[in-house]
């Protein structure tokens, strides 16, 4: 691909397993947001507690951590065309297991196996489409089709929560909607003709990265301090996005007291942030470089998110969506900008830094759970979205240093 081709070019030149891939990010953006959607209805109908919701939330991104290993260890060793059906196949298992399950314990562990499988197509799709492209700009714009469409879920999913809730009052009936959007990636995953001939290969040098020679593996990676603070800033980013995913209606509800109905709209407008800053990183120019986008668009995040954390009760409708925006503009870009800050490093190791950036969200995604939960069980909501607050800050830490190791490469490179 010509990374000076129009957006609308570059959309159109998409091969059919690049649309697959981007309809499963659709899919995963509407499962990720439907948990802290139906969490009143959840509690409410199935008698459970914060902490109980807590350890659901945590097991989810469990499987999402082991889903993100399963994508990068294996990518290359089957055909691509038959993970996604097998994937697909299996997280519709699990959506089926979903609305079918008795108890707690049961839906605890098919909503493991949901975000297992979806993860991993996840981290498939985007080893996939980080090999489209040798030019790192490109590149970084490629993925971020990922995020956009994966935000797009996102908007999506409070908005289909509300108006199936109004249909059928049960907690189950979004996922029972949920499931016929599986159905129908299963059938594209299952265009054999279309899919055949999709396969990884090996990445030309890149113009700032070191000589492609033999794969690094985890532990490799895991020894370069820019792997290391990109994982470190996506841990922080994960907990502040999932942990506004978890939690907001709860707080909106609960500490501001807004009607549920108004706090899931609410919560559309983070989605809605998140959609405008992933298409800019897509299809807009910047004279940004990558680290300072983040650093800016993070402060940004802080900002909301505290300015959230100190709204009264009662706080107005218009205010919380206005900061739910900002927030969501501000994480908007983490993922596919740390993904091809690292990958500008390693661009051979697509499918395994796409995995280890999987789990560091997971891991903040299980921190947001858990530590929230727990805070929230204890102390009140009040006093556990203030976490929020605070890996917002230590995001803005992480890119600071990630800038600051940019500028010593570039240095190095210049000598």
């Amino acid at each position: 691909m010509n990374p000076s081709r129009s957006p609308l070019a570059m959309l159109m030149g998409l091969p059919f397993v690049a649309w697959v891939i981007l309809y499963s990010a659709v899919t995963w953006g509407i499962f990720g947001a439907l948990l802290g959607a139906i969490t009143p209805n959840l509690r409410a109908q199935m008698g459970v507690s914060f902490q109980q919701i807590g350890w659901l939330m945590a097991l989810w991104s469990a499987g999402g951590v082991a889903g993100s290993l399963l994508g990068g260890a294996i990518a290359k060793r089957f055909a691509p065309q038959k993970l996604l059906a097998a994937y697909t196949l299996l997280v519709l298992t699990g959506v089926v297991g979903v609305l079918l399950a008795p108890g707690f314990g049961w839906l605890a562990l098919f909503m493991v196996t949901v975000a297992m499988f979806e993860t991993a197509l996840f981290t498939l799709g985007h080893g996939l489409l980080a090999e489209m492209s040798d030019d790192p700009e490109l590149r970084t714009r490629i993925i971020s089709l990922v995020d956009v469409a994966y935000s797009l879920g996102s908007v999506l999913s409070p908005l289909l929560v509300a108006a199936v809730l109004l249909l059928s009052p049960h907690w189950r009936a979004p996922y029972a909607v949920f499931g016929v959007l599986v159905l129908v990636m299963l059938a594209m995953t299952l265009q054999r003709s279309r899919l055949r001939g999709v396969r990884f290969r090996v990445l030309a040098d890149a113009t700032e990265a070191r000589p492609v020679g033999q794969p690094l593996g985890y532990a490799g990676l895991l020894r370069q301090p820019l792997v290391r603070w990109v994982l470190l800033a996506g841990v922080c980013s994960g907990l502040t996005e999932w942990g506004q995913y978890f939690w907001f209606v709860s707080f909106a509800t609960e500490s501001l007291g807004l009607h549920e109905q108004s706090a899931r709209l609410a919560l559309g407008f983070l989605m809605a942030g998140m959609v405008v800053g992933r298409v800019w990183q897509a299809f807009g120019h910047s004279h940004w470089t990558l680290e300072q986008k983040i650093f800016r668009l993070g402060t940004l995040a802080g900002m909301a998110l505290a300015a959230m954390w100190f709204s009264p009760a009662g706080a107005p409708f218009a205010w919380l969506a206005l900061c739910n925006f900002a927030a969501g503009l501000g994480v908007s870009v983490a993922f596919p900008i740390l993904l091809g800050s690292a990958l500008r490093g390693f661009p051979q190791e697509a499918p395994r830094l796409s995995a280890l950036l999987m789990i560091a969200f997971a891991v903040g995604a299980q921190l947001a759970a858990l530590l929230m939960g727990e805070l929230a069980e204890s102390w009140g909501l009040r006093v556990a979205y203030a976490t929020l607050v605070l890996a917002a800050v230590a995001f803005v830490g992480c890119a600071w240093q990630l800038g600051r190791l940019r500028a010593h490469t570039l240095a190095l490179v210049s000598v």
